[in-house]
């Protein structure tokens, strides 16, 4: 059953890795006339991917609860504080109202990143 789940919680990052890349998309976007299909195409790909890694993750979670599978380490801070130093940076760059696109779009990459990270290695924990 944990090897299962374990290759659950591996595919699991697939989505999310999709859901992230497809923010890539946005600074090569020409929204002078509006929305391109490219950005409704990357929209759909970062929300399918999201959600989909988040369902996921959820019926993981969920699994392991009931199976009282309980983590024995907390080796999950690194990238959680990755994450954070990530999410400061990209508050700052829009506080101060960065005009390149790819830092803040970096930022964002790299928050969710660190954060969809953190996630599956604490999943990852838990299987042990």
């Amino acid at each position: 059953m944990r090897k299962k789940l374990d290759t659950l919680n591996t595919l699991s990052a697939i989505p999310f890795f999709i859901s992230s890349v497809s923010l890539w998309i946005i600074p090569f976007l020409d929204t002078d006339d509006g929305l391109p299909a490219a950005g409704i195409i990357a929209a759909l790909l970062f929300w399918t991917g999201l959600l989909s890694g988040a369902v996921i993750q959820t019926g993981l979670f969920l699994k392991c609860r009931k199976l009282n599978f309980r983590r024995k380490t907390h080796r999950p801070r690194l990238p959680l504080a990755l994450a954070g130093v990530s999410f400061v940076m990209l508050v700052l760059l829009v506080i101060f109202r960065s005009r390149t696109t790819f830092v803040v779009v970096g930022a964002l990459f790299c928050t969710l990143v660190f954060l969809q990270a953190a996630v599956i290695i604490k999943r990852k924990e838990c299987l042990k």
